[in-house]
């Protein structure tokens, strides 16, 4: 039974920084208003090494996701298979947006980076 409650305990931490996707606009605008926050939406490809890098090593980042949690809700969208809302050009991807709860661009990141980086840039649009 310890070895039980310390499994589930060591799972909830490892799982406390994970960042949690949204994969509809209009769902991810409705968390934004409630929770006064921005939505910061990616937008990736399966056969993109570098969104999977953002997903897998960055956003995993301790720093990254905890600072991420504090200020944005996260939408992920697939370029080839989701119905991307209008009015957001992209030149490639990954590529993220910064938007308000009034669906307004704020700010926007091209591209790919390490966790200190993108961190970094996350700081200076916020």
């Amino acid at each position: 039974m310890k070895i039980f409650i310390l499994l589930f305990a060591s799972a909830l931490i490892l799982f406390a920084n994970e960042l949690q996707f949204e994969h509809n606009f209009s769902k991810a605008l409705q968390k934004a208003k409630e929770q006064n926050k921005e939505v910061m939406m990616m937008y990736s490809a399966t056969w993109c090494p570098e969104c999977d890098y953002m997903k897998e090593v960055v956003f995993k980042n301790k720093k990254v996701s905890t600072y991420i949690q504090k200020y944005f809700i996260v939408l992920s969208l697939d370029v080839q298979k989701d119905t991307l809302p209008k009015g957001f050009e992209y030149p490639g991807i990954p590529v993220f947006f910064f938007i308000d709860v009034n669906s307004k661009e704020k700010s926007k990141i091209i591209g790919g980076s390490k966790a200190n980086i993108f961190l970094q840039k996350l700081k200076a649009i916020q």
